[in-house]
């Protein structure tokens, strides 16, 4: 059986707290791992302060966390806008994600596809001179920085379902860049999770698990939908997984959500070596 890295993402805290306090809260929980939202009102990604890296990487280092990587909202930008200013905000805003993500000592910035209409898709193709340009960008950036890029599936995204991800990395020369593959992002594109995650295995970084219910896109706790986390443990027992599983999970109560996860998960088969403590 594959023991997987377990990790927790700050999404569900944003409505809640500031990311400090999330970060304590994981910690106590028995979380090592961490993804950060970084969007306000829980991690504002836009301008430097000093104070609050130090008191994030004083959390993460006197907890033995690590965090894997910073990621900024989807709403907020869009790197396949047809308008030049768009794409220049949005690369933007992934150049000051990634100053922060490297004073925070984060493994990767979170890199989408932009943003395609789903009314509009013989403009796809279009959208894609836009993207490349604008993705090699943020790329030369990373490196610049020392910063990895991992590249995520989104529904929204141009790049939304696994065999096109892969080409797309095989393509333009980046097939060294791993990818967060999200089972529910998966699943409201009517992917199979199973599926998916078998195509990009060599390139797996970070799986996301949150549930779902059939043709919707929600990241709701484990064990509500539709989605057969029975079979997605299979398959990394079956083939060995060297990365890390992120619960990314929405919830009214956002640490209860990811500890209930967790234990939901074992009964499915996952076997992870970190002691969890349920939500009181």
């Amino acid at each position: 059986m594959s023991t997987a890295i377990l990790g927790a993402h700050t999404f569900g805290f944003v409505w809640n707290c500031l990311a400090d306090e999330a970060f304590e809260r994981l910690a106590e929980a028995g979380f090592r791992h961490v993804q950060l939202m970084a969007t306000p009102p829980h991690y504002d990604p836009w301008a430097e302060n000093p104070e609050l890296t130090r008191r994030l990487r004083s959390i993460l280092d006197r907890s033995g966390m690590s965090l894997l990587a910073l990621d900024l909202a989807s709403s907020d930008i869009n790197l396949a806008s047809p308008s030049a200013d768009v794409v220049d905000f949005a690369v933007d805003a992934y150049a000051r994600g990634i100053d922060r993500a490297a004073e925070l000592g984060a493994k990767w910035i979170c890199v989408g596809s932009g943003r395609r209409h789903a009314l509009l898709t013989k403009a796809n193709d279009r959208l894609m001179q836009t993207f490349r340009p604008a993705f090699a960008r943020i790329h030369a950036k990373a490196q610049q920085r020392g910063i990895g890029i991992i590249l995520e599936n989104h529904p929204q995204g141009l790049l939304a379902d696994a065999k096109t991800i892969a080409s797309f990395l095989d393509t333009e020369g980046y097939a060294s860049i791993p990818v967060i593959y999200d089972v529910a992002n998966a699943f409201a594109i009517g992917e199979d999770p199973v599926a998916g995650l078998a195509t990009l295995w060599s390139r797996l970084g970070i799986i996301h698990l949150s549930d779902s219910p059939r043709g919707q896109w929600r990241h709701d706790p484990i064990g509500t939908g539709a989605i057969d986390f029975a079979a997605i443990a299979a398959l990394i027992n079956d083939t060995g997984f060297e990365g890390a599983v992120v619960l990314e999970i929405l919830s009214d109560d956002p640490l209860r959500g990811l500890t209930d996860g967790v234990a939901t998960l074992r009964t499915n088969g996952f076997a992870f070596q970190e002691t969890i403590k349920q939500a009181g």
